[in-house]
């Protein structure tokens, strides 16, 4: 694809299924608000998620006006498109060989989200990183009230992260 592309989580029905090494090797105070997510419906159940960076990608979807330095939004379009076939053929490897499930008939068709609709934050109650959703309506601390909320067992984490469908834009 010609673009640095790391897939750094994995998750259904609220469980994180992978996670990278980009995201292992962050301190646990960090928020990643760089990352894509990708939905990937399935024929048996729940969607998977997973989530990825892609540093010129984000750069062209985040900052307005920046779509035709990436090639105008069919070439936009054509890329998210490569993108979701490639994390498909990683989750559905992934999936063989670390789960033992066979996925590759099971998924029926993945969307593709756009900037701005989670941060990538250490749950520290779960041991792992999550995806809570945070989009450009709400405050630059949203992100870490919600962890803090799952935290305090206050939130169950399915109500911050996207475990039927996409987070929402806006």
């Amino acid at each position: 694809m010609g673009h640095d592309l790391d897939v750094i989580s994995v998750i259904r029905n609220g469980k994180v299924l992978f996670t990278g090494e980009v995201a292992r090797n962050y301190p646990k105070d960090h928020l990643e608000g760089k990352i894509l997510e990708v939905a990937f419906r399935t024929g048996s159940g729940s969607p998977y998620f997973a989530y990825y960076l892609c540093p010129d990608y984000y750069f062209v979807v985040s900052v307005p006006g920046r779509a035709g330095s990436f090639g105008g939004p069919f070439e936009t379009e054509k890329f998210r498109s490569a993108v979701s076939q490639a994390i498909m053929v990683f989750l559905v490897g992934f999936l063989r060989t670390s789960m033992k499930i066979d996925a590759s008939r099971d998924i029926a068709s993945f969307s593709h989200n756009r900037a701005h609709t989670n941060t990538l934050s250490y749950v520290a109650s779960l041991g792992d990183w999550f995806p809570i959703q945070h989009n450009d309506s709400e405050r630059d601390d949203a992100s870490e009230k919600k962890v803090a909320a799952v935290n305090g067992g206050r939130v169950d984490i399915a109500d911050v992260i996207a475990v039927d469908e996409l987070s929402p834009s806006d």
